[in-house]
């Protein structure tokens, strides 16, 4: 192959300099390529858009609940129906406690929240948790989703990440915040991420590069 036709991968690329301290890396955008791509947000979304079993609701859920908000798997079995409250401004919150131990809020869309009434619908249960274990053939009681439990469970979704790894449950932070970098901004994004500052955002997704042909338009041809 010619070298005007070779084309390297960036993940294969970065990898390879990350280890030539002659040429360090720039240190923003660690997590650029850890999530997953758009087309596989929506063949996601798509799978789970006409859930019929217990298993399928779960599984809706699981993916509006992590994709809209970002959570960490310990933040999202941990989430409860008495910790949802209204804000001043009309949004419907769920309050949780985060990495770090400190209280933080999630929006929680009208989608998610009907969806999560449709699960739990499905079965006769007081439970206050979000998300619970399925019975399965021994038909044992329904417990509070673990996180080893949900990693599980999106592991079982069997795709994979722009880097060809297998989904896990923070590949789903990872795709929301590279969008949200990508179209609100740091300020917006970490917010979101419930992140200290602008700049941990920043250091993890901001893309390491920039594409300024989407913006000029002096070529007519």
């Amino acid at each position: 192959m010619s070298a005007v036709n070779k084309v390297v991968e960036f993940s294969k690329y970065r990898n390879k300099h990350s280890r030539d301290s002659k040429y360090p890396l720039q240190t923003e955008g660690s997590f650029f390529g850890k999530g997953l791509t758009d087309e596989t947000m929506m063949e996601l979304s798509k799978r789970f858009s006409n859930p019929i079993s217990e298993m399928e609701h779960r599984n809706r859920c699981l993916f509006l609940v992590m994709s809209t908000t970002g959570m960490r798997a310990k933040e999202v079995v941990s989430l409860r129906f008495s910790n949802i409250l209204k804000a001043p401004s009309g949004e419907t919150l769920v309050s949780y406690i985060r990495k770090g131990g400190k209280l933080s809020y999630s929006v929680i869309s009208d989608k998610v929240l009907n969806s999560l009434k449709e699960y739990h619908s499905l079965f006769d249960s007081n439970s206050d948790y979000f998300f619970l274990s399925c019975p399965g053939r021994n038909r044992a009681p329904r417990r509070p989703l673990s996180t080893r439990g949900l990693q599980k469970i999106v592991n079982s979704w069997n795709v994979l990440t722009c880097l060809g790894k297998k989904i896990h449950p923070h590949s789903l932070r990872h795709s929301l915040a590279q969008k949200l970098m990508d179209t609100g901004g740091g300020h917006f994004c970490s917010r979101v991420l419930n992140h200290s500052s602008p700049a941990i955002t920043s250091k993890f997704y901001l893309r390491p590069y920039a594409d300024p042909n989407r913006y000029l338009n002096w070529n007519q041809d």
